[in-house]
């Protein structure tokens, strides 16, 4: 779960305590603590890493977590106390900076962690909960970390409303396996699910092939027990759903897709950018074609000057390469535009915007406020076309 969806759930537990006193069961998504232990210590962040360092991994490498600080907890019947944290645990939980714990589990397994720490009441008592980001990645420490109760290549993870360790046997670690495969699917099915909603014949499961060039996929159709296609309406917008989970999954946000690395899920074929492709050319070109045509010497930081002066872009150092959202004036949308390639996105042009730059490099009387300085005239002083 997102530190979004986490604070959703967590709401709803505080107020299910203030109206009516239930609690939700500790399981994979909750755990409770009635205050933490100082182990004689006095650094907040060393005492807080101490008391959550096994508990953080173990919900990071579940499906996330929430910890709700100051609930007594009676291990042999179960029930729950809302007691409240003293004044020196919510003054300890209040010195914590976010930021240093995600740099020490760094130091611990190589990744930061997405975390929220939040104080909340039941009538005069302080509690707080500390929710835990699901990683996509599964985090391991690189070292024994006695302190933590961390030993160096253990896979911590949240099973069964405890903290299990996934290495310690063949059964454990497939069964580990198994949890993060489910995982997988669980993803991939929705992902598909969305994208193709109008197909009937042909289960999401088996679906070996999208073809969105033309409207086809194949796979496996249960119904008659053969190998066939079936036609489905895919949005080839730019913004299509199609598009948007293909630019994911290339980012490596959703998940890998590979057919030359073991048995694949699915294979897509081809890549739709828009209805209409449009021919375009790179900044390196442009900057190339204006300086053969150009009277004036000029470098590529005043041919973005000029770019700027024009209004097409919100910057004269503008980023070429995954610029910032706004960065390009979509009025422009005719001379420079923003294209996604190979899932990075690239500022690119229209050849028809070369003249424009042009006369704008040509106009003297805008060098000085442009440049702080005069351009020089090439040898030849007569433009080339």
């Amino acid at each position: 779960m997102t530190i979004k969806e986490l604070r959703i759930h967590t709401e709803q537990t505080v107020v299910n305590l203030r109206d009516h006193g239930k609690f939700p069961k500790e399981n994979n998504l909750y755990d409770y603590k009635l205050e933490l232990n100082f182990y004689g210590l006095t650094d907040p962040l060393e005492i807080f890493i101490r008391n959550f360092a096994k508990d953080i991994l173990s919900f990071s490498n579940g499906n996330g977590g929430i910890i709700l600080l100051g609930i007594k907890e009676d291990k042999a019947s179960g029930i729950l106390e809302d007691i409240g944290l003293d004044i020196n645990n919510c003054d300890l939980l209040s010195k914590i900076d976010l930021s240093y714990v995600s740099q020490k589990f760094e130091k611990i397994c190589k990744v930061g962690l997405d975390l929220d720490l939040q104080v909340f009441q039941l009538g005069t008592r302080k509690f707080y909960s500390l929710l835990i980001e699901k990683q996509n990645n599964v985090l391991i420490p690189v070292n024994d970390f006695p302190d933590y109760k961390l030993k160096k290549g253990d896979i911590t993870y949240r099973a069964s409303g405890k903290n299990e360790t996934a290495n310690h046997s063949a059964q454990e670690f497939n069964r580990f396996l198994q949890i993060k495969a489910n995982e997988k699917n669980k993803e991939f099915m929705e992902i598909w699910s969305k994208l193709l909603p109008e197909m009937f014949d042909i289960n999401p499961r088996e679906v070996l092939i999208i073809n969105p060039k033309h409207n086809k996929v194949y796979g496996f159709n249960g119904k008659d027990n053969v190998l066939s296609s079936s036609d489905i309406e895919i949005d080839k917008s730019e913004s299509g759903v199609f598009n948007i989970i293909l630019n994911a999954i290339s980012a490596g946000e959703i998940g890998k897709i590979s057919d030359d690395e073991g048995k694949p899920l699915y294979k897509i074929v081809g890549e739709v950018k828009s209805l209409a492709p449009r021919d375009f050319i790179y900044l390196i070109t442009l900057e190339k074609q204006a300086k053969e045509k150009s009277i004036y010497k000029f470098t590529n930081q005043q041919l973005k000057a000029a770019i700027c002066h024009l209004g097409w872009v919100n910057s004269a150092t503008f980023k070429v390469e995954n610029p910032p959202e706004g960065t390009v004036i979509e009025s422009f949308s005719n001379y420079i535009w923003i294209e996604t390639l190979d899932s990075r996105k690239r500022i690119v042009f229209s050849e028809q915007c070369i003249d424009v730059i042009l006369e704008v490099m040509h106009n003297s009387e805008l060098h000085m406020p442009l440049f702080n300085k005069m351009l020089d005239l090439k040898n030849n002083t007569e433009p080339t076309g």
